[in-house]
């Protein structure tokens, strides 16, 4: 059978389990952060979190990606139907796209059976089927991960990149994700240093980028006088690390509208003094983010020991499995069984790639797996964040796979 034959098999198949994921555990409605940004969106026509003593406060506290994906698939229904239906449907494209860009990126180091197996395992994974169901960003991030990947193996490789759609797939990601600043920086240093890539070309991709978020930014500068993307650090630095913290973090948000709601202890007092000091204005959402953040630094310097062991267990659970978790259904046999046994096979796989003839690429890869697991652990784990870092485990799993496949082949000739 012809390779593209096979791998059109694995789409369509991913295809059909998709479409009975999202016909079986679809969400019905908008929830949480989404559903105030959208009401708040369609209603008023700004990006407003926040509605305090009557303002309609501007917000960065969610990057503004998906809330555009949600509302333009609204527009898109003509109202018609329940225009969630079309952002599942969306939602399944993006993933079927992304099972494609994965097989692209796995024959930088495979050969074609390997990687049809992990197109396979990528493509029928529990974690990346139930996420199309659920509002979400997480199939907009795979695929705009992947196609970042895609576009910065071809630039390690010397090969042909449209810098101009490569700058727009970094500016998606940029508005998509908080942490991809720092893969953004990251790569450009690795390229400077490690490839001795022309600076002109960097440059170029840089400034580009920027051109390209800059409406955003000049938005933030005029309501704030602040140039940041996104203001919610302070607060998921926090959230990761108070007194009441686990693994998972502490889910409260300390919405002003929910006063009464927060927890009545005293390790926080101070905290809720400086939230309630703080003024109502334009520079609210900002001015309440440096208020988590001097909290939480203030938490880990008073006990840099305590905060220290559960950053390493936030770090061993985002890349195996979390052993206290509260999450309902998180202990599911066929939500943990794959998580655990790609974490623990790609272990052995990082140091057999490290032998491997395409060490930068393979260097590339590690290093943005790596920064990820460090930099997200300083904040709080979720079960949904494993899918910032399977594609990099599938793939160092892969070079498990191929080294006892080349060894069993050797035993039985």
């Amino acid at each position: 059978m012809d390779r593209y034959n096979k791998l059109y098999i694995i789409l369509a198949l991913s295809t059909l389990v998709k479409a009975i994921s999202v016909f079986i555990f679809h969400e019905k409605a908008l929830s949480d952060e989404w559903l105030v940004l959208f009401n708040n969106f369609e209603k008023y026509k700004i990006y407003s979190y926040y509605f305090l003593e009557g303002k309609q406060l501007p917000s960065s506290y969610m990057p503004p990606v998906y809330l555009f994906f949600l509302y333009l698939n609204k527009l898109l229904s003509l109202n018609l139907f329940n225009f969630l239906y079309l952002v599942y449907f969306s939602q399944i494209v993006l993933s079927i796209l992304s099972v494609f860009l994965f097989y692209q990126i796995c024959r930088n180091f495979f050969d074609e059976i390997i990687s049809l197996i992990g197109t396979l395992i990528f493509a029928l994974f529990p974690l990346l089927i139930i996420t199309t169901a659920l509002i979400s960003s997480a199939s907009i991030q795979i695929f705009f991960y992947l196609l970042f990947i895609y576009f910065s193996l071809h630039f390690i490789d010397n090969k042909k990149v449209n810098i101009f759609v490569y700058a727009l797939v970094c500016a998606i990601c940029l508005l998509l994700r908080g942490e991809f600043l720092f893969i953004f920086l990251l790569s450009l240093i690795f390229f400077i240093f490690f490839l001795k890539k022309k600076l002109k070309d960097l440059i170029i991709l840089s400034i580009i980028t920027l051109l390209f978020i800059s409406p955003y930014l000049l938005r933030n500068y005029l309501n704030t006088e602040k140039i940041y993307i996104v203001n919610v650090s302070g607060y998921a630095l926090w959230k990761g690390n108070n007194h009441l913290a686990n693994v998972e973090g502490y889910h409260n948000s300390l919405h002003p509208n929910e006063r009464n709601n927060w927890p009545q202890q005293n390790i926080f007092y101070e905290l809720y003094k400086n939230l309630d000091n703080l003024q109502i204005n334009k520079k609210y959402e900002l001015a309440r983010d440096r208020v988590f953040f001097n909290e939480a630094k203030k938490n880990i310097l008073n006990d840099k020991k305590k905060y220290f062991n559960l950053y390493l267990k936030k770090i061993m659970s985002f890349y195996f499995i979390d052993l206290n978790s509260t999450i309902n259904n998180y202990y599911n046999f066929f939500h943990i069984a794959p998580i655990l046994f790609i974490s623990i096979l790609s272990l052995p796989g990082i140091f057999i790639a490290a032998l491997q003839k395409k060490k930068v690429k393979l260097l590339y890869i590690f290093m943005l797996m790596t920064s990820l697991i460090f930099l997200i652990s300083l904040f709080f784990i979720l079960p949904r964040y494993k899918i910032s870092i399977l594609s990099f485990q599938i793939i160092f799993s892969l070079f498990t796979v191929d080294y006892l496949i080349k060894k069993i082949n050797k035993l039985i000739k």
